[in-house]
């Protein structure tokens, strides 16, 4: 009995000791000694698998080990000097070992866990990205640092809360496994843009819950950004083909005003000229969402204000005007009256001047968005492009109707100097030659000679009206239009309309253009007829050349190419229709006044 109620003892002992310790480190000395003290044991020691075992021996008598285990693994030693056990204590001795084997397994598994949720705390507290914890009522159990800086809230004010306090769920809820973006809210009240995905993991005990939450600010404002730089690129795209395109510049302004107003969000833009020294300025093209808010072309307003154009004027650079409030004169005036409160504007400079300025305005509270101007400066650039294009087609044009009409006038002073030079000495020569053969009428020689000279006379008149009839020179179109007619191998319907008479230059163009047209038909048509009609048509003069011959003419032809540049160098057109098989018809239109290239602005 004595015996049994020693191993009893022991066995309270160790349970005492397991019951108190908190580790294994603080266990086994205690049960070292609460073993030995129960048993009556003198020394005793413990070591781990991991070490080498003890150094020494116990001390006197056997040696008594006590193999700590769990799930068929040794996880620590107990050695004691003692006499030697009987069986009974032996198999309360193997009872404790498995006790402490339990418990120590146990230590190892907090230990385990408590290192596991530091790593895991660690990991989520150097996360950029938010980490929520949720429990399936989708309340906050936990947050990370991250979460903590994004939403600028404590861990504390956010544990407890609903998710659906800091984030807007989506209609339908959150999907465990799917991504949404999101708006969330700040502590301050601001929104921003998040990304959230939730997920479980399959863990034992009530549902968990993880929402990983990234802040999407950046990406959204890189993406705004990347909007914005293909919009502008597709707009100075879109006026920079019409710069390309040689369009009329009343159109094309009509163009870079619209683009760059859409873009930059503008109620109204017009494109101006300067006028005076600064004095003024002209409205030359104009586009406003609200047509009460447009300033009509060709007005004409004083510059006498502190306004955007001004500071244009002033710096020849981008400018802007956050508010008209306060600011005096007239043209302040006008603009308040049209409901404007802020504008940008950038320079138009051509040949190193400064021509003029493009001009946003807004009616909006909020005035532009910083550097506005400086991306109208753009389309201002490319208005430049268009009016230094125009300017250099209206000079080429000039200078092609001046090489014309000074190629006509050349052509009537040869054809003058022929006709009261060479061609009279000839006509005086022939009438010599014909006395002289009256008076020697055997003399064949001299008839042959006055035959061979009145041939010359002929060719020499038919040369002097190629270079340039005089009956174009002194009775007009008409007239020389039927004198073209008969000399023609082929009947000609002629139909004249026009009351007065042309500028020489487009009278001879459209005598040439006719007296072409009647050769290639006569040369290639195989036509049994030809009509040619002369009229005015919306203020230009227009000649029309029609034939029912075989068709097929080739427009692209050097002689039909000669007549399209005469008529193109007086501001006209030229054009040919010709199907296989249907006839041929030419038609060219010339102004019906003085030629003079079109402004360039």
């Amino acid at each position: 009995m004595a015996q049994a109620a020693t191993l009893l003892r022991t066995l309270q002992a160790v349970e005492h000791v397991l019951a108190h310790a908190e580790s294994e480190a603080d266990a086994y000395p205690a049960l070292i000694a609460a073993i030995g003290g129960a048993l009556g044991w003198s020394t005793g020691l413990w070591w781990t698998p991991e070490r080498d075992g003890p150094q020494v021996a116990a001390g006197d008598g056997v040696t008594v080990v006590v193999p700590v285990r769990a799930h068929g693994r040794t996880l620590a030693v107990l050695e004691f000097a003692a006499t030697e056990p009987d069986e009974d204590t032996y198999a309360a001795l193997e009872t404790i070992g498995s006790q402490i084997g339990r418990f120590a397994a146990h230590c190892r598994a907090r230990r385990a866990l408590r290192e596991s949720a530091a790593r895991r705390a660690a990991m989520l507290d150097v996360a950029f990205d938010c980490v929520f914890t949720m429990d399936s009522s989708r309340r906050i159990l936990e947050v990370n640092r991250a979460a903590e800086r994004t939403f600028g809230r404590p861990a504390a004010d956010m544990i407890g809360r609903e998710i659906g306090d800091l984030v807007v769920p989506p209609r339908g809820g959150l999907v465990v496994g799917g991504g949404a973006e999101l708006t969330a809210k700040r502590a301050d009240g601001s929104e921003f843009p998040v990304e959230l995905v939730v997920t479980r993991p399959e863990l034992p005990g009530p549902p968990l819950f993880y929402g990983y939450l990234r802040d999407v600010s950046e990406r959204h404002a890189v993406e705004r950004r990347l909007r914005r730089l293909a919009a502008e690129q597709s707009a100075l795209r879109r006026v920079a083909t019409a710069v390309a395109a040689e369009a009329d510049p009343a159109e094309l302004f009509g163009i870079v005003v619209e683009e760059a107003a859409r873009l930059l969000e503008a109620q109204t833009a017009h494109l101006v000229r300067y006028e005076g020294e600064g004095e003024r300025v002209l409205m030359v093209a104009g586009w406003a969402r609200n047509p009460d808010h447009s300033i009509a072309t060709g007005t004409v307003l004083p510059l006498d204000s502190e306004s955007a154009t001004l500071r244009v004027w002033r710096t020849g650079r981008p400018a802007r005007v956050d508010t008209y409030e306060g600011t005096t004169g007239e043209l302040a005036e006008t603009l308040r009256s049209l409901g404007y409160r802020s504008a940008i504007a950038a320079p138009i400079v051509l040949g190193g001047r400064l021509w003029g300025a493009v001009a946003l305005t807004s009616v909006d509270v909020e005035p532009f968005p910083e550097g506005a101007e400086q991306r109208v400066g753009d389309f201002a650039e490319l208005a430049a492009q268009a009016l230094a294009n125009a300017e250099a087609r209206a000079q080429l044009a000039a200078s092609r109707a001046r090489i014309v009409q000074a190629g006509d006038a050349a052509r009537r002073r040869l054809e003058r100097n022929l006709h009261d030079g060479a061609q009279q000495r000839l006509v005086s020569l022939s009438l010599t030659l014909r006395l002289a053969a009256r008076r020697h009428g055997d003399d064949e020689e001299l008839v042959r000679a006055g035959e061979e000279l009145s041939q010359a006379l002929e060719e020499l008149r038919e040369l002097a009206r190629g270079i340039h009839p005089a009956v174009l020179t002194e009775y007009g179109l008409e007239p020389a239009l039927r004198a073209l007619a008969a000399r023609s191998t082929l009947p000609v319907e002629l139909g004249y309309g026009l009351q007065e008479r042309l500028p020489p230059s487009v009278e001879a163009a459209a005598y040439y253009v006719i007296s072409e047209a009647l050769a290639n038909v006569a040369k290639h048509a195989e036509a049994s007829a030809v009509g040619v009609r002369v009229f005015a048509e919306d203020g230009r003069a227009v000649v029309e050349v029609a034939d029912d011959g075989r068709g097929g003419a080739d427009s692209a032809g050097s002689g039909l190419r000669g007549l399209a540049d005469r008529v193109e160098a007086l501001f006209g057109r030229l054009t040919v229709t010709s199907p296989a098989g249907a006839g041929t018809t030419l038609r060219a239109e010339m102004p019906c006044g003085e030629v003079a290239p079109p402004r360039a602005g």
